[in-house]
This record gives C-alpha cells, structure tokens and sequence, in this order.
C-alpha cells in the first residue's frame, strides 16, 4: 500500500510539473562548416535545417528534440569537385539547454543521431544498395546560443561524430589513409532560429 502511495505521489508530482512546463516549437537554420579527421580534405561549407519542440521546466532549464536534414563531409584539395564527399543525413537530437538567470543567453548540450539518406528508404527506394559510409552516427553537440524575448535566436555549435564514417573499403581515394585510419564527422554550425510561443 505504502508502494502505491508512493507512485501515485510522483506521478502526480511529475504530471503537475509537466503542466506546469511551458512548451512551443520552432524552425533552426544556417551553415555548416564541417571536416573529416584523418583525412585529406579541406572544410567544406553547407547548411543545416531543422524543426524542434521546446519544453522550458524552468527558469534556468528546457529540453529540446530536434528534427531535420544536415549536409557534411569534406572538399577536396583540387580544382574538380568530383573527389568531394557529401554526406547528407536525417538527424535526431536531444538538447539541453541551460539558462543564464534573467536572460536569455544560454549553454547547450545534448546526443544527436545522424542517419545517412542514401542508406535509408529515401535513398534506397532510387538505388540497389547504399554508399560506403556508416548508416548510423552517433553525436555530441555542444554550443552557446542567445534568444530574445520575440523568439528569435542564434546559436554557435559544435559536433563531434563518434563513429567511423566508413563502414567498407574506401575506393574513391587512391590511398591508404582511408583504409588505415578511421574517419569521424566534425562539425560547426552557425545559424538562426525561431521559436513560436503560444
């Protein structure tokens, strides 16, 4: 009986927190400035976008899934383009963002998962099989981000893949490297978004 009391405690505690919970969503945007280690390959500029909802528990905290589409991988150091890599992923993301008190300038944090569209239905519906890159990678997203009062926002952010972006032998590169070392995504985004209060 004692058990039950204590379940039906939390959970009325947890349902009125949640109530409590302010919630909205948006729309995020801007460039990606992305990099493969190990390999040789100059920066490579492109862009990101994404929807999210946003769940503010408290002054100080609010969790944010996020959505979207992210283009990534490497230039190559020629002038043809035909020996760049582009990577074009689905990503899912949970962020945390912490508040500064009284602003809206806040620190985030939070795992992300990229799925490769060549490998996925999108993809594979056009093709008999995938690419070479891994199907799956796993993130950290770390960054900075200011938002105003009105809902608009920018944020700086920096991801770190976690693992090898190729999951078979590398043919389009005529050495070694790609065979004997492992590749991981690194990525900066800088952009915008716009977060819809109700």
């Amino acid at each position: 009986m004692k058990n039950i009391l204590v379940i039906l405690v939390a959970f009325g505690i947890f349902t009125s927190s949640y109530s409590q919970t302010k919630k909205s969503f948006g729309i995020r945007g801007g460039i990606n400035l992305s990099k493969l280690s190990n390999a040789n390959l100059d920066q490579k500029t492109s862009g990101y976008f994404s929807v999210f909802g946003h769940f503010r528990f408290s002054d100080l905290y609010a969790l944010q899934p996020e959505i979207g589409y992210s283009n990534q991988g490497g230039r190559a150091r020629n002038t043809s383009n035909i020996d760049d890599i582009e990577i074009h992923y689905i990503s899912i993301s949970a962020i945390n963002k912490f508040f500064v008190k009284d602003s809206g300038f806040h620190f985030l944090i939070g795992p992300g998962f990229d799925f490769d569209v060549d490998d996925t239905v999108i993809g594979i519906s056009n093709r008999e099989e995938g690419n070479d890159i891994t199907f799956i990678d796993i993130n950290i997203n770390l960054g900075i981000g200011l938002e105003f009062k009105n809902g608009l926002g920018f944020e700086a952010r920096y991801k770190q893949g976690l693992i090898d972006v190729f999951s078979g032998t590398w043919h389009d590169f005529e050495s070694d490297l790609y065979q004997d070392e492992i590749q991981f995504n690194s990525v900066f985004q800088l952009g915008l978004f716009y977060k819809f209060n109700f």
